[in-house]
């Protein structure tokens, strides 16, 4: 029996089990968190009460339980990291799994499940993308499991060299079409 997914906004009783999946060697080494006291609550605190509404952060439970995190938000509210991977309309995602739940398989189940929201709440949007640090293979590994394609290599601003990996709205473009 597959699994049952579902994202549900994230909120302040999330954030321990946030600092544990940050503190999580696999998540740590591509998340680069910072751990010190009040930093979470810096940094998420205004992306859940919606005054930074430019990222919008969401949990996964997995058969009922908190998962992991992942988050969307439009690349052309940052314009940077937009320059920097270079696919116009587009909706960026970031995403980790507890290492309670990694190597199961769910992974692409998640990513899938995700992009098909983020670009139902993302109407405009013609491309979700994600960024995986190019050494992060399973990252990437899962993005192609579950429908994305690579696109390129880029270097978003402070972060590692990364690869660009698109997926269509259905219906949409071929990932040829990303230039």
């Amino acid at each position: 029996m597959p699994p049952s997914i579902r994202f549900r906004r994230l909120q302040r009783a999330d954030l321990p089990s946030v600092e544990r999946w940050f503190a999580e060697p696999e998540v740590a080494r591509w998340w680069n968190p910072d751990l010190a006291p009040g930093a979470l609550e810096a940094k998420y605190g205004p992306r859940i009460d919606g005054v930074d509404a430019a990222t919008a952060m969401w949990v996964v439970d997995v058969d009922g339980e908190p998962a992991g995190l992942l988050q969307h938000y439009r690349h052309a509210d940052h314009p940077a990291h937009d320059a920097a991977v270079g696919i116009d309309d587009a909706v960026g995602i970031d995403f980790l799994l507890s290492s309670a739940f990694a190597g199961r398989g769910l992974g692409p189940l998640v990513l899938a499940a995700f992009a098909d929201l983020v670009l139902e709440l993302v109407p405009d949007a013609r491309w979700c993308v994600a960024t995986p640090a190019q050494a992060n293979r399973r990252s990437w590994r899962a993005l192609e499991k579950a429908g994305f394609t690579r696109h390129g290599a880029c270097q978003p601003p402070d972060e590692p060299p990364a690869f660009a990996y698109v997926r269509a709205r259905s219906g949409g473009p071929t990932h040829a079409d990303a230039d």
